[in-house]
């Protein structure tokens, strides 16, 4: 009887530990098949003539976006199933910030900038 137990019982171990190996062995063949197709270009073939330069969200749903499509800059708003033409912007018009050179702050850095506001609103 007792070994009837012990082989039940690591016959249970062994299909537990099977069916670990197939579950990290699928979460490891997603996760490349994920990375893989992301920089395969399948995803989105760009020859470069259209750009979306910037979005602006205006509501729920509703998105201004700035759009260079060639050499001409349009002004579109995009709503959830309709994309209505505004007008089209000179390059003179447009003002663009130039994004700071660096990397970008960490969760590290921001956690340990709110922590220091904090310790300035309490003092």
């Amino acid at each position: 009887m007792l070994i009837m137990v012990v082989n039940s019982m690591i016959s249970s171990i062994i299909k537990f530990i099977f069916l670990l190996l197939v579950f990290f062995v699928l979460l490891f063949a997603a996760s490349w098949f994920t990375k893989w197709y992301a920089k395969s270009g399948m995803l989105r073939k760009q020859q470069g003539n259209i750009e979306l330069m910037e979005s602006y969200p205006i509501g729920q749903g509703k998105v201004l976006q700035i759009v260079k499509a060639g050499n001409r800059y349009l002004l579109i708003a995009q709503a959830k199933d309709t994309i209505t033409y505004l007008t089209e912007l000179s390059e003179e018009e447009l003002h663009w910030s130039i994004p700071e050179t660096g990397k970008t702050a960490g969760f590290q850095d921001m956690f340990a900038e709110i922590l220091h506001k904090r310790e300035k609103g309490n003092k």
